[in-house]
């Protein structure tokens, strides 16, 4: 995206720096004045988690003061081209092409290529010449295929045909990579679409393709069968674009069928948000404050000869000190989720949390989202009672909750049968194993307990998929897990603050 030297991924690099050095002034690691500390636990998630919000700007049309803050949080044209690619591509996949080319930087001809075939505007497409040569190998493979994609909606098939046995011959002379693959594969296509060619349409796009959506494979589909005189099928195939597309993508299909007769049923789409994850973050992350405040004001707590923080002793998950008030309490199987040992523990969690619960959420429901999260957060704690049954530990961390909604995605990645479905099976496969490396690898982190959050995740995951229950069971559970994981703070105040020395 950028070089590692430059703006965006420097103040990135920065500010996760500050935001360790704030954690290790607060547990007295290192010695730090409590200026620093405060400026860090400012600093840090500005830059931290900054770009993420303004992504989330970008998907939700509100790509306008995305650019005010950009300007106000990057001030070198590398730093603001960088970040600036990150949410062109955003706009990109949300079908706005004239939000991309606002964030796209002015050179980056690869991103404004893409803008304009989105658009619609297929001389602009063939009107950025310098593109071809620039960006690597990859960036030249995907502009030749919106150039013949172009070229094909002009009705110039002959130079589209030129250009595709150019693109052939850089991807057989090259690395082979599966963009390129990709490209080929998708103008090979095209061309035989163009010809009407339905059954050698169908034979390519059978493949795995990284990175295309579903309803540009049907729109290709579509026009096949519209020129093979498969008027059935060719409807079938816009209808999917249709459902599946969004922005301007989405108005593409609805003329491709305007074009057949035939107008498609608008159904009252509710642009869904993840309002569930969000306010989960929120909750967490104050949480973390309210922790902080409470163990400086009150100081450290000993018990059996070893020094506790006091948010530890009224809410962590314990097992094997008997000493420490309420050590076996229901409630500390979910409690422990509302702490966290340091700034850089809650941020990665929170990280992850964005992007896992928001996915889960989507696909199926807040309510689902927060079930997947209390179920994995009480197996995390009830699994390292089994492995480390006699062994006296302190366990915090909303990790356990986190990765039962992961476990609930896996479950239904696995038992999808889209290419998305084995995109997204392989990605998470690959990210639990570097987890567990890091679980086994690294002191003092729980390693039963982010397998017991990922096993009680799937777990609900597969009763979501194989048991007919539908959206009130999903609401009701959301309702049950909220007033549990409530219930289990307020029980640990009320319990253990009263009994504090």
């Amino acid at each position: 995206m950028a070089p590692l030297w430059s703006e965006f991924p420097a103040k990135t690099l920065c500010a996760t720096v500050l935001a360790g050095l704030a954690a290790a002034g607060e547990y007295g690691a290192v010695q730090m004045p409590g200026w620093f500390i405060a400026v860090a636990t400012v600093v840090g998630p500005i830059y931290v988690f900054g770009p993420l919000l303004l992504v989330y700007l970008v998907r939700n049309g509100g790509w306008r003061p995305a650019t005010v803050f950009l300007k106000l949080l990057y001030w070198t044209q590398e730093g603001r081209s960088a970040l600036g690619r990150l949410l062109a591509q955003a706009a990109l996949q949300e079908g706005d092409p004239e939000a991309a080319l606002a964030l796209s930087p002015v050179r980056d001809a690869l991103l404004m290529t893409q803008a304009h075939l989105l658009e619609g505007d297929w001389e602009a497409v063939l009107g950025v010449e310098e593109a071809r040569s620039g960006g690597g190998a990859d960036n030249a493979h995907l502009v030749a295929a919106a150039r013949i994609e172009a070229l094909l909606e002009l009705g110039r098939p002959e130079e589209a045909r030129r250009e595709f046995e150019l693109l052939q011959g850089r991807f057989a002379a090259g690395a082979q990579g599966p963009l390129g693959h990709r490209a080929v594969v998708l103008s090979e296509a095209r061309l035989k679409a163009y010809e009407g060619d339905l059954n050698g349409v169908q034979a390519l796009l059978a493949q795995p393709l990284v990175g295309v959506r579903p309803e540009t494979l049907y729109r290709v589909l579509g026009a096949a069968a519209e020129r093979a005189g498969r008027r059935d099928a060719a409807t079938r195939a816009y209808l999917a674009a249709f459902a599946n597309g969004k922005g301007r993508l989405r108005e593409r299909a609805r003329r491709d069928l305007q074009r057949l007769g035939v107008e498609p049923t608008e159904t009252v789409q509710r642009r869904r948000h993840s309002y569930a994850t969000y306010a989960l973050i929120v909750v967490l992350a104050a949480a973390y404050a309210a922790q902080v405040g409470f163990d400086r004001s009150y100081g450290l707590v000993r018990a059996l000869g070893t020094l506790f923080q006091p948010s530890n002793v009224v809410a962590a998950f314990l097992q094997g000190l008997p000493a420490l008030p309420a050590a076996d309490a229901w409630w500390r199987y979910l409690s422990y989720a509302f702490l966290h040992g340091n700034f850089i523990h809650l941020a990665f969690n929170l990280w992850v949390l964005y992007d896992i619960g928001r996915h889960y959420e989507l696909r199926r429901s807040w309510g689902d989202m927060l079930a997947a999260f209390t179920l994995g957060t009480a197996a995390g704690a009830w699994l390292t009672t089994l492995f480390q049954a006699g062994q006296q530990l302190v366990l915090v961390g909303a990790s356990g909750g986190i990765l039962g909604v992961a476990g609930a995605l896996l479950a239904e990645a696995l038992l999808g049968r889209s290419q998305a479905d084995r995109m997204l099976l392989k990605s998470l496969v690959q990210w639990m194993a570097i987890l567990l490396l890091f679980s086994v690898a690294v002191p003092g982190v729980s390693l039963w307990g982010h397998v017991g959050g990922v096993a009680g995740g799937f777990v609900y995951g597969l009763l979501r998929l194989r048991l007919p229950l539908g959206q009130r069971f999903a609401q009701a559970a959301g309702v049950l897990s909220v007033g549990l994981l409530a219930l289990s703070v307020y029980a640990s105040l009320t319990t253990v603050l009263p009994l504090l020395p």
